[in-house]
């Protein structure tokens, strides 16, 4: 666990730095106008940095034993990650071709009934309602048009 908080927060540091860096070229001051497209960046990768660097001086103070430790995962915790991921992951791939609208639906509709093992009635209410109440509110009311991928567009207007 130790090593995992070490990489993890030198990984954040870094990204942070590269934050802070790109938003002081851009410009992070208040000016007459209000905040500078960079104020609000940079002071979140602040934060981002400082959090980063506590946790990293944590992972020496807190943890005194050099021993092995817990491990990151518990034994079988990868199986419940990879149902959060593999599915996720075909859903941006799906969205690029039907949709946002008709990929939610089907990673909705999938997900419910994979992996929640709920009943068929309330997979399609809520497979069906979910993405039409996104189309409705942001396409049609505040005129917000969501990805509709390369076949979406075609599809919508059936």
């Amino acid at each position: 666990m130790r090593k995992a908080e070490i990489w993890v927060s030198l990984a954040f540091m870094l990204l942070g730095v590269i934050v802070i860096a790109d938003s002081i070229r851009l410009g992070f001051m208040w000016g007459r106008t209000g905040p500078a497209s960079g104020f609000f960046p940079f002071y979140l990768a602040v934060v981002m940095v400082i959090s980063s660097v506590i946790v990293f001086f944590n992972a020496f103070t807190l943890y005194k034993k050099e021993g092995a430790g817990k491990p990151l995962m518990p034994p079988g915790a990868l199986k419940s990650i990879l149902w959060v991921v593999i599915p996720s992951a075909a859903m941006v791939m799906l969205m690029e071709f039907v949709g946002l609208h008709i990929a939610a639906a089907l990673f909705l509709g999938f997900y419910m009934r994979a992996v929640g093992k709920i009943g068929w009635t309330t997979t399609l209410l809520v497979g069906i309602i979910a993405p039409l109440s996104l189309y409705i509110t942001f396409d049609k009311l505040f005129l917000i048009p969501l990805p509709q991928g390369l076949w979406g567009g075609y599809i919508l207007r059936f």
